[in-house]
């Protein structure tokens, strides 16, 4: 009797067995694939320069210029199309600022702070977009997990209007009221990736995306429209203060990805954005009597988590 039992457990065993390799696992696509994706994230944008070669008794950096908690939606669309060994992917995506807050400090020598103001910001619009191309057939493979190179191209926008102001030192004659614009920001960046692309099965219909792009030279203008200052004996129209520079960064991207039915697949995951100037200079465009001065900090990061869908084929 004890025989026989053991008999019917190996039987069942082997059924369970044979099930599990009889289930189907997440194929690469081997066309290509689409999808949308919502990214929910924060940001900020800081920049900063030295007007000591204009003026000794300022300090350096003179102005400190930050927009930060800068919330943001976005959704974009992606896909990737293989063509024989080669590969090529992107995304496009749009979004809003919800708001943040914007500081405006300055210093003279020995960074003594003589005007410190805070607005609210109350709105933005943000985009992005990358074209990468790559080849499969230069990649690192194992039963799991595979790697593969890719260069591309990427640009990245954000513009947020602030209003009001706070005058935490009287330097500007008082409160401004928060009905009223006082600055938009404008900043854009042009970049060069190279970087991998990776894929690790973790479970039958289970996988973790990693897209990791450096960026090792990139372009950058930021817009400041000081609004209240458009007279045409201070700042004139907008935009009028303008910072151009070069810079280098990352952009990172970690999805965990199941398939919820064949070809189609949701994920969760996070993304980071990091972008900082190296080298730079601000001007006046309406005053070409006032030199160029040094920037000494100029970056934008945003960190968030994303949501998407795509299908295969």
């Amino acid at each position: 009797m004890e025989k026989r039992e053991k008999f019917r457990w190996l039987i069942v065993l082997a059924a369970a067995s044979g099930a599990a390799l009889a289930e189907p696992t997440l194929e690469s696509a081997p066309r290509g694939e689409a999808g949308v994706r919502y990214w929910a994230s924060t940001g900020d944008t800081k920049r900063s320069h030295n007007a000591q070669p204009l003026d000794p008794t300022l300090g350096n950096p003179t102005s400190v210029l930050l927009y930060e908690n800068l919330d943001a939606n976005t959704l974009e669309v992606f896909g990737r199309r293989n063509f024989g060994d080669w590969f090529l992917k992107g995304f496009l995506g749009i979004g809003s600022v919800n708001r943040g807050v914007f500081r405006d400090e300055d210093f003279n020598a020995g960074q003594i702070k003589f005007s410190d103001t805070t607005s609210s910001v109350t709105g933005g619009r943000i985009g992005y977009g990358a074209v990468d191309i790559g080849r499969a057939d230069w990649v690192f493979n194992t039963e799991r997990l595979a790697v593969v190179p890719f260069v591309g191209y990427g640009q990245w926008s954000e513009t947020v209007d602030a209003y009001g102001a706070t005058d935490h030192l009287g330097f500007i004659g008082g409160d401004i009221p928060h009905n009223v614009l006082v600055i938009t920001n404008k900043v854009v960046w042009k970049a060069l990736r190279v970087g991998v692309a990776a894929q690790l099965d973790i479970g039958p219909r289970t996988r973790l995306d990693v897209d990791l792009a450096l960026v090792p030279y990139g372009k950058v203008r930021n817009d400041d429209s000081h609004h209240l200052r458009t007279s045409p004996t201070d700042l004139g129209p907008v935009p009028n203060i303008v910072l151009e520079g070069e810079g280098r960064g990352v952009q990172a991207d970690v999805e965990l990805r199941h398939e919820v039915r064949r070809h189609t697949q949701i994920g969760i995951g996070v993304r980071y954005w990091h972008l900082d100037a190296y080298e730079g200079e601000r001007f006046l465009p309406n005053r070409p009597d006032v030199p160029r001065l040094p920037i000494v900090e100029l970056y934008s990061r945003r960190f968030g988590i994303t949501l998407n869908a795509r299908r295969s084929w």
